[in-house]
């Protein structure tokens, strides 16, 4: 899957993009890529999930049909008056993602470190999806960590963004509900995908990308997994970003529009 796709050259590229953010996220986690897709000439709508809106200091409850159904109805207006839409998903975005497109007429997909599991980090013990369904249940939020980004600059700018200083706990297992369901699905989704992974992400585990590329019903001649190197999570923000712009926009069939356009 380290390769181009060898999709049909017949198909028209989509005219329109629907991108997902991740859990307690927001947008602007994908900027450079939404003003890259519109500078293309695509025509994008970045929704916002319930519960996370902000700003405040805690992140509220909220689950993942209350997220899907935004993403939904998003995607049924783009496609009624575009036709053709593709969808970009950044982390639990990705896994809505792959829902959508279990279900609607995804034209293609772009997963950025699409989350369908927790990075687990051996010293901790059983995974960190058990301690949620556990002591987890004892507690409604957790301090929010830094922005998961290697680069100390953006880093610093986005820590100034985030849109609650809590992350709700009851949120995280609804994402890990969702990831379940989608496993089920994955099999029977057949749209051209694009996944894009780093080995360095601190939050999803890596592994996914890999399960990804197993379990697709999407055929071989249309997939494509790209891995980075240097990059944490916010894979859209980060130091290799130029590369995840340049990847999607080929992967979707268009190109940036020139200087001064």
């Amino acid at each position: 899957m380290n390769r181009s796709p060898d999709l049909d050259e017949d198909v028209a590229p989509p005219r329109a993009c629907l991108v997902l953010h991740g859990l307690g996220g927001g947008p602007y986690e994908a900027r450079p890529l939404i003003d890259a897709l519109r500078q293309a000439g695509l025509t994008v709508e970045a929704p916002v999930y319930p519960g996370h809106t902000g700003p405040g200091p805690h992140m509220p409850r909220s689950t993942w049909p209350e997220w899907f159904e935004v993403a939904r109805d998003a995607f049924d207006r783009l496609s009624a008056r575009h036709g053709t839409v593709a969808v970009a998903g950044f982390s639990t975005g990705g896994t809505l993602a792959l829902h959508l497109a279990a279900g609607r007429p995804v034209a293609r997909l772009a997963l950025l470190a699409p989350f369908l599991a927790v990075k687990h980090y051996w010293f901790l013990g059983p995974r960190l999806e058990v301690y949620l369904e556990t002591v987890g249940r004892l507690l409604e939020r957790i301090p929010r960590r830094a922005p998961t980004i290697a680069d100390r600059a953006v880093r610093a700018e986005i820590r100034r963004e985030l849109p609650f200083r809590s992350f709700n706990l009851h949120a995280a297992r609804s994402a890990v509900e969702l990831t379940r369901l989608v496993r089920a699905e994955v099999p029977r989704i057949s749209t051209p995908t694009l996944v894009i992974q780093s080995s360095r992400d601190s939050v999803v585990d890596p592994a996914g990308a890999r399960w990804l590329e197993g379990h697709l019903g999407t055929p071989a001649a249309d997939r494509l997994l790209l891995w980075l190197e240097r990059s944490d999570h916010l894979l859209a923000l980060d130091v290799e970003r130029e590369a995840v712009l340049a990847a999607v926009l080929d992967f979707f069939g268009v190109g940036r529009a020139a200087p001064g356009a």
